[in-house]
């Protein structure tokens, strides 16, 4: 495997800015747009913080219209955009290293560093003949990127077709793909196997702050799965994080700021009849807390348990805006959400906000399709003072 992957001429290259500011016709908060090129764009997935050096750049996904996805990255100075890969594969599943301007992605099926600063590629791990490679998690110290590996559909003999997205989860996690959670060293050496199983095993997080813990998931429909699991890289010990009962279910799981507690959301009852809640828990599964939440399809993010972004819902679903909780400490619960800005999110086809917290708190990333030209990036400003903005009555 050659140690360098050949970036392309675009890499580097820098296109004058797209941004557009406007104030939110419902709430009046601040909101920027930081992306109106052609094709489709997207911030990390919203368990990554794409924000770097120092908080003045953002990175995210975009095919530029051309059909490839690379890495890019936004100035939220200048709003000048610059290209960070060129490659002629797909980009992935992208991670970013908290101590070193890096990012981990995969590259079609062979996982690669991105130097932020150089733009330099370097190859690490190939996947084994047969498997996919889940999404990618860097270690609080940068030593290692873990990742989760199955059977593809291919070996399992599953076809997705284009039908029911659930339908397909189901049976592929019926058919018991064998899976691994694996590390990889950055600075090049063997992969280490942490678990071995035939189930599915998927999406691994890292904890920001404590370099041997992580967690990943049994996938399949949540309500069919114990979801959550944590894992010490060090001892490979293993163990369920917010387990559930029978009549409940829990995912789209992250790590809060200080690397000890995890965030997810879910529902009691059925996916027709749900009672929808959010909730935190610590990673030994101790100090839980959970509140109710609009609908069972959104996603939650937050850097402390004090404040909580949200996606709201679909636009059919009731509250098509993202919102944000706080917790009052005098009521020990949290207060009535309050709307931050729209996205028009129109249904699970249709750009997903994933919305996701600053590491300062002050601003919050979402992706949407209302600009009407494929997916964007979009900032919304947080106001100092949430009183002013409207509250979600509807949920009261």
């Amino acid at each position: 495997m050659p140690p360098e992957t050949q970036q392309g001429p675009d890499a580097g290259r820098e296109r004058p800015s797209e941004s557009e500011r406007y104030d939110d016709p419902e709430t009046g908060a601040r909101v920027t747009r930081l992306t109106a090129g052609p094709g489709e764009d997207s911030h990390l997935y919203f368990t990554e913080p794409g924000w770097y050096d120092g908080g003045r750049r953002l990175l995210f996904l975009s095919d530029r219209g051309d059909g490839t996805l690379d890495l890019h990255s936004a100035d939220l100075r200048t709003g000048t955009l610059t290209q960070v890969t060129d490659l002629p594969g797909r980009v992935s599943g992208v991670t970013r290293c908290a101590s070193e301007p890096v990012a981990y992605v995969w590259h079609d099926d062979r996982l690669c560093s991105v130097d932020l600063e150089t733009l330099t590629v370097t190859a690490l791990y190939d996947l084994p003949d047969g498997y996919g490679g889940s999404h990618l998690a860097a270690t609080a110290d940068g030593d290692r990127v873990v990742t989760a590996l199955s059977a593809t559909d291919a070996e399992l003999g599953v076809d997705r077709g284009d039908g029911d997205r659930e339908d397909w989860i189901e049976r592929r996690m019926a058919a018991g793909p064998h899976s691994q959670v694996v590390s990889v060293p950055t600075d090049g050496g063997d992969p280490t196997v942490h678990v071995d199983d035939d189930r599915w095993l998927n999406h691994v997080n890292a904890s920001p702050t404590r370099p041997d813990l992580v967690t990943y998931c049994e996938e399949g429909p949540w309500e069919q799965v114990d979801r959550v699991w944590a894992l010490d890289l060090s001892t490979d010990e293993t163990w369920r994080v917010r387990p559930t009962g029978p009549d409940e279910a829990v995912g789209h799981e992250y790590w809060l700021a200080d690397g000890e507690t995890v965030g997810y959301h879910g529902w009691r009852g059925t996916r027709d009849d749900p009672d929808a809640f959010f909730g935190q828990v610590r990673y030994d599964d101790t100090d839980r807390r959970e509140a109710p939440a609009p609908d069972i399809y959104t996603h939650f993010h937050s850097n402390t348990r004090e404040l909580v972004v949200g996606d709201g819902t679909y636009v059919d679903r009731g509250v098509p805006y993202l919102l944000l909780w706080a917790w009052d400490e005098s009521e020990n619960a949290y207060d009535t959400p309050r709307k931050l800005a729209g996205h028009g999110w129109a249904g699970d086809d249709d750009a997903h906000p994933h919305s996701r917290l600053s590491p300062d708190g002050s601003t919050v990333v979402f992706d949407s399709a209302r600009g009407g030209d494929g997916s964007d990036v979009y900032l919304v400003d947080v106001p100092a003072d949430l009183d002013a903005l409207p509250r979600a009555d509807e949920l009261d």
